[in-house]
């Protein structure tokens, strides 16, 4: 009977070992086997630094530099460095802006997205960090380096429609129009289609510099007398965030009263 439930423990304490090795791959860089064995080890065992420097190498030599995996490794391995410098030996200039690098390199080899979907939310992370970066300029009006750091990002998330818009408005504010207005042209046409078709979500990150945008550029509109272009993309706005006060007192501004408010009296 002893021996039973010994042998019932020890299958149970097996197969609770294997639940947990499951669990944690996908917390990590999910690229096992093959050439890359070597540097899933290394960080998911967060030997940062070694894996660093082994994926460098990798991106090197001819055999691997036109695999994704090399590069998404450098990128998560920057970022690391970005939130914890003491796991590194060697002191990084920017890390956060070579994690971009890294990732966006990463996503160009990666042919079919598959390994970007398997780590999108280590890629994720990188982005709100460098988000947090490129936000804090916004709001200090330093739209030059606003827009050069939410053009990184854009190259790493070429379909965020949010910062798109977002980086044409800062580009505009840094006297950068023409480049501006063709990412807000390429975001408005998408955020159209979301309203239309429903789909628009709220990025917790993005989305109150995304309403201080559609107010800048409407303002920057109307002083170059654009109001009708004005009116359409503030009532967009609106459309997309109906219950933001800041979107209608903007629209109140720009127009006086809303026609839906007159007809409400």
């Amino acid at each position: 009977m002893i021996r039973i439930e010994i042998k019932q423990f020890m299958l149970i304490r097996i197969f609770t070992l294997l639940l947990a090795i499951i669990s944690f791959i996908p917390s990590n860089a999910q690229v096992a086997g093959g050439d890359f064995q070597k540097l899933f080890d290394w960080y998911a065992m967060e030997d940062y630094d070694r894996c660093a420097y082994k994926a460098e190498s990798y991106t090197k030599k001819d055999k691997y530099r036109r695999s994704p995996e090399p590069y998404l490794y450098m990128a998560l391995c920057m970022y690391q460095a970005h939130i914890n410098p003491d796991a590194f030996d060697e002191e990084f200039k920017d890390p956060l802006k070579d994690a971009l690098k890294y990732a966006y390199k990463f996503r160009k080899k990666d042919k079919t997205g598959e390994l970007y979907q398997m780590n999108k939310r280590q890629i994720d992370q990188i982005r709100e960090e460098a988000l947090d970066k490129a936000l804090f300029y916004f709001n200090d009006e330093d739209y030059y380096k606003a827009s050069s750091e939410f053009n990184r990002i854009l190259k790493v998330m070429p379909g965020d429609v949010n910062v798109a818009f977002i980086t044409g408005v800062a580009m505009i504010n840094a006297r950068n129009v023409t480049e501006g207005e063709r990412n807000i042209s390429e975001a408005l046409d998408s955020l159209r289609i979301q309203e239309k078709a429903g789909t628009f979500e709220k990025d917790d990150v993005t989305h109150n510099v995304l309403i201080k945008s559609f107010i800048s550029y409407t303002n920057y509109l109307a002083d170059d007398g654009q109001k009708d272009r004005a009116l359409e993309i503030i009532t967009l706005g609106r459309q997309l965030v109906p219950d933001n006060t800041g979107l209608k007192a903007q629209y109140k501004k720009l127009y006086a009263k809303a026609p839906e408010d007159e007809e409400e009296e």
